[in-house]
Order: structure tokens, then C-alpha cells, then sequence
């Protein structure tokens, strides 16, 4: 084993994820009416989500695929400026109190580090650097405590195609086989088992608390 790839959403972090968008959807409204005197239905971005989690050729990446998506729809505003804008907002600030950190996932992040494991932030790279730089320090993290972290500007591809984990296995220069991914969602999580990386939910894992990393690797 060489490589521990890692989830945000209900592995490092323990979120609500309907309420999340919820609020999250909300927020971004009340940012958009006060500073661009307009509003957006969230099914537009949702819709465009959808695109570059379908629809990649591999060429630009899902943040490129992402604006490209709403200027298609909406010609009026630079929406990267708008997005860039949103997650350095009060707005989005917010939405902190909706997360708390895993523990015993934590726990495990610092175990690899210290076995001379590399540890990747395998998050779905639907937020761009500056946002999930933030989401991370709220569960006490930074990209520094990671090797290596998927978001939209260095991701070409999305869970749960299976290019998003070879795009991984590229960038750090690790074998997939030699990959082990925890993580919460057997369909867009447990997908790395398409291109030969092991993979445990963290519900296994938290519940066996007594075998190392190697042993579930291994198993």
C-alpha cells in the first residue's frame, strides 16, 4: 500500500448533505441579490453539475466546464468572478456550522502520514481550490496535511468515472493497485474499484477500530 485516498463528505467530515445544499443554495441567493441584483434558479447549477460529471472529453477542466456551462445559459456575468467572489463571502462562511470533523478519520490521515503513506483529498471536484481550501479548515485541516487534493481547477473528471482516479494515480505516480480508498458512497466512492484500487466505506473501518490501514488494505 502506498497510497490513502480520502473523502470529505461523511468521511473526513460528518455533513448533513440535504440541509448543506439547502443552505448553501439559499446563501448564494442572498449573495447574488446584494451584490448583482439578481437571482438563480439552483436547478441551473445543478444542471451544470451534472454536465461535468457526465459529460468530460478530458480536454478542460471541470471548473473551465463548469463557467463555460452557465455563460452558455447566462451571458451576463463573469461567473468565475462570481463563484471566486461567493466562497471568499461571509455567505458561504456560514455554512461552517453545518460541518463537524470525523475523528477517528482524522485519526487515520495521521497514521498514514506517519507509515510514509501518501495521503490524497479524493473530495468530488465540484468546488474549486479556494472553497475547498475553506472546507477543510473547518474540520482543522489544510491542503498541506495532503500529497495531493482533487478540485475543480486540477480535475478533468469526476466521481464516479473512473478517469477521475487514474487522474489521481498520474499525479501522485502510484500504481492503482497499490491505492486503498475510504470513503461513504459505494457508487461514487466505491468506483475506484473499476480501475483496481481497493476500496472500505468508513462505516467499516470506524467500527473496527483495532486493524491498521496495511490489514484493510490487505483484506
Amino acid at each position: 500500500m502506498k497510497a490513502l485516498l480520502l473523502d470529505y463528505d461523511g468521511t473526513l467530515a460528518f455533513v448533513d448533505e440535504e440541509r448543506f445544499a439547502e443552505e448553501y443554495f439559499f446563501n448564494f441567493n442572498v449573495f447574488l441579490v446584494e451584490k448583482y441584483k439578481t437571482a438563480l434558479d439552483h436547478f441551473e447549477i445543478l444542471d451544470c453539475i451534472m454536465q461535468i460529471t457526465k459529460c468530460s472529453d478530458g480536454k478542460a477542466n471541470n471548473y473551465e466546464r463548469f463557467v463555460k456551462c452557465l455563460t452558455d445559459k447566462f451571458e451576463k456575468f463573469d461567473w468565475k468572478e462570481v463563484f471566486d467572489s461567493f466562497y471568499n463571502s461571509e455567505e458561504f462562511e456560514a455554512l461552517n456550522d453545518l460541518v463537524e470533523p470525523n475523528e477517528k478519520t482524522l485519526e487515520l490521515l495521521k497514521k498514514a502520514k506517519q507509515s510514509g503513506i501518501l495521503v490524497v483529498l479524493a473530495t468530488n471536484p465540484i468546488f474549486p481550490r479556494s472553497a475547498t481550501e475553506k472546507r477543510l479548515r473547518w474540520i482543522g485541516l489544510s491542503l498541506s496535511d495532503f500529497d495531493h487534493a482533487t478540485f475543480m481547477e486540477n480535475s478533468h473528471f469526476c466521481k464516479p468515472d473512473p478517469r477521475y482516479f487514474l487522474e489521481i494515480c498520474e499525479a501522485i505516480s502510484v500504481n492503482p493497485k497499490d491505492c486503498l480508498m475510504i470513503g461513504d458512497d459505494d457508487l461514487l466512492d466505491g468506483s475506484c474499484r473499476n480501475v483496481g484500487m481497493k476500496y472500505r466505506s468508513i462505516e467499516l473501518v470506524s467500527k473496527d477500530g483495532k486493524k491498521d490501514l496495511r490489514e484493510w488494505f490487505l483484506e
